[in-house]
């Protein structure tokens, strides 16, 4: 897979095999794992006194933009394969940027990533600690490419 920034602005990826679609794809099933704990954990550090109106207010929004971010990058990937190209423009960097966010904290949450674990990490962890990096570095581009002009 190959990622840069276009000469028009947007960011472009391009999928050179069914395993980088895959991977792809993955973004949307690693951030589905745990939606429910993701949006509630923003609020955790909030004062006791504070949550009912986070729970009530908040939370149902948060879960909502979670949700549509989530929508809006599972419709860009849903039919990609290999020798197409995706490509990601200012309006939805933040959906994506939030996307990949989310399935990043799903895996953390869900495999508790250690520098030590690697060698003695089974296929699924590795996998996923992969699919992990990838994520950031593709936020790095659109955060640098798209959200930072």
């Amino acid at each position: 897979m190959k990622a840069a920034p276009t000469l028009d602005g947007r960011l472009r990826i391009d999928v050179e095999s069914e395993a980088d679609a895959l991977v792809l794809m993955s973004v949307i099933a690693d951030a589905r794992q745990q939606p429910e704990a993701l949006a509630e954990d923003v609020g955790g550090l909030m004062p006791e006194e504070a949550r009912e109106d986070w729970d009530e207010f908040v939370l149902p929004e948060l879960r909502d933009r979670f949700s549509d971010q989530l929508d809006r990058v599972a419709n860009a990937v849903r039919t990609l394969g290999e020798g197409d190209s995706l490509f990601i423009a200012g309006d939805e960097a933040e959906a994506w940027f939030g996307a990949l966010n989310q399935a990043r904290l799903a895996l953390e949450a869900r495999y508790h990533f250690t520098r030590d674990q690697d060698a003695d990490a089974g296929a699924e962890v590795r996998s996923a600690r992969i699919r992990s990096h990838f994520y950031q570095v593709v936020q790095g581009l659109i955060l640098d490419c798209l959200m930072l002009k």
